[in-house]
């Protein structure tokens, strides 16, 4: 029978690791019509009892090793649940299937977790020092440099970044450009080593996020299209000769890009943005920025109330499932 075979092969492959198994059930799927139909058909039985079973908060009573066994079925008739061996009808159903279908809920149990990991940028939130940070282009990681920025302390005692002029950061200062950048190079070397990013069974993302304020000031009449942004771009490449090459850098030796935008009003409530890239096996600096844009070159313009904090990167390493639907 079908639905027998196809559950066989899942059990194989997730309780053993059966590397036959997974080769049949891939052209099982991918050569017999009847097989994905009735793959397709078991996921919306079985989406009831994963919802069923969340909302109820008890999926970890399907752990085995709790050896505790579920009293109640759920309120969803379970035509198709009730046709099969009871010993694997609710972990092994709802777990495989969902698990091969991409959406992974009692699989987890006993598959690896994503994992997240902060990975440090040095004065994140400006609380360490202020006044004028380094204009130009950071050469070592673990500092601030850029066009002209300043951390300021206000009256409850926390200090932020404001952007104070556009400008071109590598140029003269009345050299043409549309937007204030603050840069900083962050090493991932303890990253890779300790999480083995060249393994091509992981997937990692870095994520960058940072919380900007526009305060009102006398030049917003003249700054009406605005805009916050992160950006964050990978490299296999000394700091020093980031710097140097910047920017062409990015187009002759980027691994990976990412960016987020959003448009401020003066006087908005304070918005937390944030930009994701794949971190790229062969990576080792990562390049961290905030600004904010007028989306037009021009000579320098200030900025007036421009404000950044607590800017974190954070690491997400997802592992890749052992089963693959192929078609």
């Amino acid at each position: 029978m079908m639905e027998e075979r196809l559950l066989n092969l899942l059990q194989r492959v997730r309780d053993d690791s059966d590397e036959a198994a997974r080769t049949e059930l891939n052209e099982l799927l991918r050569k017999h019509p009847e097989a994905r139909t009735i793959m397709s058909r078991s996921l919306v039985d079985e989406q009831a009892l994963v919802s069923h079973l969340r909302d109820e908060s008890i999926v970890s009573i399907l752990d085995a090793e709790r050896g505790v066994t579920i009293s109640q079925p759920p309120a969803r008739p379970t035509r198709r649940l009730l046709i099969w061996p009871q010993q694997i009808a609710a972990a092994l159903v709802a777990g495989a299937m969902v698990g091969l279908l991409g959406v992974g809920v009692v699989w987890a149990v006993k598959s690896p977790q994503s994992q997240a990991r902060a990975i440090r940028v040095a004065n994140g939130d400006f609380e360490t020092f202020s006044g004028p940070i380094e204009t130009g282009f950071p050469s070592h990681t673990g500092m601030w440099g850029g066009n002209p920025a300043e951390v300021i302390e206000e009256a409850d005692g926390n200090r932020r970044l404001r952007l104070l002029k556009t400008g071109n950061v590598n140029g003269e200062s009345n050299d043409f450009a549309s937007n204030c950048s603050v840069f900083q190079l962050v090493d991932l070397s303890s990253l890779r080593q300790q999480w083995e990013t060249t393994d091509p069974e992981t997937q990692v993302t870095l994520n960058l996020s940072a919380r900007f304020h526009r305060e009102s000031a006398p030049t917003d009449a003249e700054l009406p299209k605005l805009a916050a942004s992160c950006r964050i771009y990978l490299f296999n490449r000394k700091p020093e000769a980031i710097a140097k090459e910047w920017p062409r850098v990015i187009s002759e030796h980027g691994v990976g890009f990412g960016k987020k935008e959003i448009k401020l009003a003066p006087g908005a409530k304070p918005a937390t943005i944030t930009a994701s890239c794949l971190l790229e096996s062969d990576a080792t600096v990562a390049l961290v920025v905030v600004a904010a844009s007028t989306k037009s070159r021009a000579a320098p313009v200030e900025l007036g109330g421009f404000l950044v904090d607590d800017i974190q990167l954070t690491a997400i390493r997802r592992p890749t499932l052992p089963v693959h639907f192929l078609k």
